[in-house]
């Protein structure tokens, strides 16, 4: 019997749902389901505990504060799940930073994996989630993609040996 999806959600799905974000509809579609889905126990969403300080309540609660308080009471360990950092996690998050790090060229500045997203990918990694949910895909500056990770690096594997399906969920377009 196969068990229920296990996914993992970057801090920006929370200000998409949360915040109102404006997201083509394929996209809100497809959180919108897997929101359903979790509501009806048929996944469970789990996340580092760091998103509550990437999160800015006060950015958030004031555009749908009924939706963010139902948000936050529902990480129960039943359907939404917040993850502690550990020593397993930190140390994997510098594996990870240390392994995407690009040093500085005469052309650019250096890429810099940012450590909230490290952390992320961590936990995820470690948690051995059915997919990792992000909309983060900004390579400009210094910052690495997250959506693009493996084509950006040319490696199909995080640090080139855990599994980790990045994904940005969305519906195929529907005509």
């Amino acid at each position: 019997m196969a068990s229920n999806p296990k996914y993992y959600w970057d801090a920006c799905l929370f200000y998409e749902v949360l915040g109102d974000e404006p997201v083509a509809i394929e996209k809100k579609e497809a959180i919108n389901d897997i929101l359903i889905d979790n509501k009806n126990g048929k996944n469970l969403i789990i996340t580092s505990i760091i998103k509550n300080i990437e999160i800015i309540p006060t950015k958030i609660d004031q555009k749908n504060k009924e939706l963010s308080a139902s948000i936050w009471r529902s990480f129960d360990g039943k359907r939404f799940l917040d993850i502690e950092i550990n020593r397993n996690i930190l140390m994997r998050a510098r594996e990870i930073r240390e392994f995407y790090y690009g040093p500085p060229t005469n052309n650019s500045p250096p890429k810099i994996m940012d450590a909230a997203d490290a952390i992320h990918l961590a936990t995820a990694s470690i948690y051995d989630v059915d997919a990792f949910h992000t909309r983060d895909d900004d390579s400009k500056g210094i910052k690495i993609p997250l959506v693009s990770l493996y084509k950006w690096s040319g490696i199909d594997k995080l640090c080139g040996k855990y599994n980790l399906n990045i994904v940005s969920p969305e519906h195929t377009k529907r005509h």
